[in-house]
């Protein structure tokens, strides 16, 4: 994978983003393949296989308007079948490997102070992400803040952030 040309990375060294890497914008070189590449895709898929995890796909009809899952018992994230494209399943992807990294981490990704700063990108990017978020219980919301912000991101970024918090 390449580097991301955006400096410095999303979440600094201590782990908890500063107020000026909180936006969305850092932008790959060209040797970093786009979020919506199946290129992208298997980048992330096999850095979690390589620590442990284990990436399936499912028809997940037992689990309807699921896009995909972590289950941290076993370690195992499931990809539904449910995806139109490539940049979906990197969203879901991405999203479930955000869960994968809040488990190594034991919590949240981001201090307190800085959520909101997070809420307000996605509702300025991707609103219909801070909607739905409205879906979930309130002690769920965070994770999947954390989950649906960190989707959006290079995959430079995504990639960056699991070695930071998953070895």
């Amino acid at each position: 994978m390449g580097r991301c040309r955006s400096s410095p990375p999303v979440f600094p060294p201590d782990g908890r983003p500063s107020a000026g890497t909180l936006a969305l914008a850092g932008t790959a070189n060209a040797q970093t393949p786009p979020a919506g590449s199946w290129q992208a895709i298997d980048s992330l898929r096999e850095q979690l296989e390589a620590r442990g995890v284990r990436v399936v796909q499912d028809d997940c009809r037992r689990l309807p308007n699921v896009l995909g899952l972590y289950h941290s018992g076993s370690d195992r994230i499931v990809i539904c079948r449910a995806h139109g494209d490539p940049a979906a399943v990197w969203d879901t992807l991405a999203h479930e490997a955000t869960h994968r990294m809040q488990a190594c981490r034991g919590g949240s990704l981001t201090r307190p102070d800085l959520q909101p700063a997070m809420a307000r990108t996605l509702a300025r990017t991707h609103p219909e992400e801070l909607a739905s978020l409205r879906a979930y219980p309130p002690e769920q919301r965070l994770a999947e803040l954390e989950a649906r912000y960190t989707a959006k991101l290079e995959p430079c970024q995504v990639l960056h952030l699991l070695q930071r918090y998953c070895g």
